[in-house]
């Protein structure tokens, strides 16, 4: 149980740093400021969260569903990521902003939603244990 915690954690952390790069990426290349929209610590706590759910969801479905576990699990982990992006495209700024900023925020904000998804299976192949 100590190696999926440390995988869930580890996975998120790698998620919360290629989010953080990538968004001063964006950021600089765009000059545009999202930290307060999108704080850092937010991003950070949020892969975290993210990859935690998801070790404890494929622990329950593996174990359960042994035969089919892993592929409803890597269904439901790939529906719940794309679905997530429905909070990105309800974000609206308040105050004065054109459309032009609004669809760079998506362009930001929208990449990194997968990030957490993507480093767990990156990692998934240094925990198992078979």
């Amino acid at each position: 149980m100590r190696k999926k915690i440390i995988f869930a954690i580890s996975s998120g952390l790698l998620a919360g740093v290629v989010s953080y790069f990538y968004g001063d990426m964006i950021q600089t290349q765009l000059v545009e400021d999202y930290s307060k929209e999108v704080p850092t610590m937010a991003i950070f706590i949020s892969c975290i969260i993210g990859t935690l759910l998801a070790t404890i969801g494929h622990w329950i479905f593996t174990k359960f569903i042994p035969k089919l576990g892993e592929v409803i699990f890597g269904i439901i982990f790939a529906g719940l990521t794309t679905a997530s992006l429905v909070g990105v495209l309800g974000f609206v700024f308040k105050g004065e902003t054109t459309e032009a900023h609004q669809y760079i925020f998506y362009c930001y904000a929208m990449p990194m939603h997968f990030f957490p998804f993507l480093a767990w299976y990156s990692l998934k192949p240094l925990f198992e244990s078979k």
